[in-house]
C-alpha cells in the first residue's frame, strides 16, 4: 500500500515536470504525502525581479495540475550565479517557502515602490502592460467535473461587488428572505470576514451555531434562512486580521462542514453574500466552489459602474456565469411622488446593456430597506413596496437559475 502512494506521488511529480516543460533550471520536483508539490528552481540572485516572476509562473503552472493540492517553491543559486566567495555547490535559499495564495513581488521591488533590473534601476509598469500567459494561468478557472457538489445543496448563487458600500448584503439577505418566503429552502452564507452584517441584518448577534453529533457546524435559523457567519464565531468588536490562506480557509470550512442539508433534502439554494473586490475570497469560491451563477450589483454612479466591468471580467475569467446586475440607491421618491436621482440616473441600465447582461431589479432609496437592517428584520418580509420589489427579483432570479440548468450545451465545432 505504501508502495502504491509512493509511485502515485512520484508519477504526480513527473506530471508537474512535464506541465513546466521540464526546463533546465528545475532542479527537482517532489509531492509530499497532502499533495503538496514542491519544487526547487535555479534562479540568478542578482535579478531578483526575474527570479520572482519564475516562481510565480511555475507555481501557477504547477497549481493547475490535476491532484495537486498546493505549491511551495525554494529558489536557489549555484556558484557562478552569485558572488565567487560562496563555496561551489552551495545553494542559497532566497525566497522563503509560500504558497501560491501568499505570491507578492519581490523583496526589493516591495521597498523601491516598483521591480528592479540588476543594476538596480526601477522598472515601472506601463499602461496597456499585461501579465505573461504562464501568469494568467494562475486564475484560470477548474473544469466543472473536477468541482465535486457540496453534499446537501442543489444550487449556489454568490452576490459580488467589485465596491463596497452598494448593499450588496442588503440584497443577499432580503433576495434569500424573498424566496424563502415563496417556499424554497434557502441557507445564507456570509463570507465577508473583514466585515460580517449578515448577523445585524438578522437580528442574530448574540447566536452561536451548535455543533451536530457528526461534529459539522448547525447553521444558525432566522427568518427561515439557514445562515452562517464569521460574525457568529468572533468578537463583534476584534477586527479580522487575517491574510488569504486563512479567509480561504474559514469560508471552506463553513461551506463544507456545515449541516446545510442532506442528500435527501438539499437546500434549494445557498445565497453566499461576498466580500467587496476581486481577490482572494472570490477567486476562492470560484475556483474550489461549484458556483451555480453571480449576481452583481451596483449603484448607478460611474465610480460604483467601472468597478462592474472588473467583477464582470473576474466572473468570466474563472467560467462562472453571472445572472444580471441589481442596481441600488436609483432613486429617491419624495412625499409628492417626483423621484429625485441622487446617486444619477440609469447607469445600471448601460452597464447591463454594454455588458450585455439583463438588469435584474432597480432598488430604490426606500426608507423602511434600510429600517428593516437596523431592526433585524429583512424589509422583504414586510409588505409594501420593499416585498414587491425582492418577490420580483426573487421571481427573476429563480427563472435566470432555472435557464442556466435547462440551457443545452453549447456545441464546439473545430475547423481547419
Amino acid at each position: 500500500m505504501f508502495g502504491s502512494k509512493e509511485k502515485s506521488r512520484k508519477k504526480l511529480a513527473d506530471q508537474v515536470r512535464e506541465a513546466l516543460g521540464s526546463p533546465d533550471w528545475l532542479e527537482s520536483v517532489t509531492v509530499d504525502e497532502s499533495g503538496r508539490a514542491i519544487l526547487v528552481l535555479l534562479a540568478d540572485p542578482a535579478d531578483p525581479a526575474a527570479a520572482e516572476a519564475r516562481r510565480i509562473e511555475s507555481e501557477g503552472r504547477a497549481e493547475l495540475v490535476a491532484g495537486v493540492q498546493a505549491v511551495t517553491s525554494i529558489l536557489t543559486a549555484q556558484a557562478g550565479q552569485a558572488a565567487p566567495a560562496v563555496p561551489a555547490k552551495t545553494k542559497i535559499n532566497l525566497i522563503p517557502q509560500r504558497t501560491p495564495a501568499q505570491v507578492r513581488p519581490a523583496d526589493g521591488a516591495a521597498k523601491k515602490g516598483g521591480s528592479l533590473h540588476a543594476s538596480g534601476v526601477p522598472r515601472r509598469v506601463s499602461k496597456g502592460a499585461r501579465l505573461s500567459d504562464e501568469a494568467m494561468l494562475q486564475g484560470a478557472p477548474s473544469q466543472a467535473s473536477e468541482i465535486p457538489p457540496i453534499p446537501g445543496i442543489a444550487r449556489i448563487l454568490v452576490v459580488a461587488s467589485a465596491k463596497g458600500g452598494v448593499g450588496k448584503s442588503t440584497i443577499a439577505v432580503n433576495l434569500a428572505a424573498a424566496m424563502a418566503k415563496a417556499g424554497m429552502k434557502v441557507g445564507l452564507l456570509d463570507a465577508d470576514v473583514y466585515g460580517p452584517s449578515i448577523p445585524t441584518m438578522l437580528g442574530m448577534q448574540d447566536a452561536q451555531p451548535k455543533t451536530a453529533a457528526s461534529k459539522k457546524l448547525l447553521p444558525v435559523e432566522a427568518h427561515g434562512l439557514k445562515t452562517l457567519s464569521i460574525g457568529y464565531l468572533s468578537d463583534p468588536d476584534a477586527p479580522m486580521i487575517w491574510r488569504g490562506p486563512i479567509v480561504m480557509s474559514a469560508i471552506s470550512q463553513m461551506l463544507n462542514d456545515a449541516e446545510w442539508g442532506t442528500p435527501d433534502d438539499p437546500l434549494d439554494i445557498l445565497i453566499i453574500d461576498t466580500p467587496p473586490g476581486t481577490g482572494d475570497a472570490q477567486l476562492a469560491l470560484a475556483q474550489r466552489v461549484p458556483v451555480t451563477a453571480a449576481l452583481i450589483v451596483t449603484t448607478p454612479q460611474e465610480v460604483a459602474l467601472a468597478d462592474v466591468r472588473r467583477g464582470a471580467a473576474m466572473f468570466a475569467k474563472t467560467a462562472v456565469p453571472v445572472l444580471g446586475i441589481v442596481e441600488t440607491m436609483s432613486w429617491f421618491e419624495d412625499p409628492s411622488g417626483e423621484r429625485h436621482y441622487l446617486m444619477g440616473e440609469g447607469g445600471g441600465t448601460a452597464m447591463a446593456i454594454k455588458l450585455g447582461l439583463p438588469l435584474m431589479a432597480e432598488v430604490p432609496m426606500l426608507q423602511a430597506i434600510r429600517e428593516g437592517g437596523d431592526a433585524g428584520t429583512p424589509a422583504a418580509l414586510g409588505g409594501g413596496e420593499p416585498e414587491r420589489i425582492f418577490r420580483a427579483l426573487a421571481r427573476t432570479v429563480a427563472i435566470g437559475l432555472d435557464a442556466l440548468e435547462t440551457k443545452p450545451a453549447p456545441q464546439i465545432v473545430f475547423e481547419d
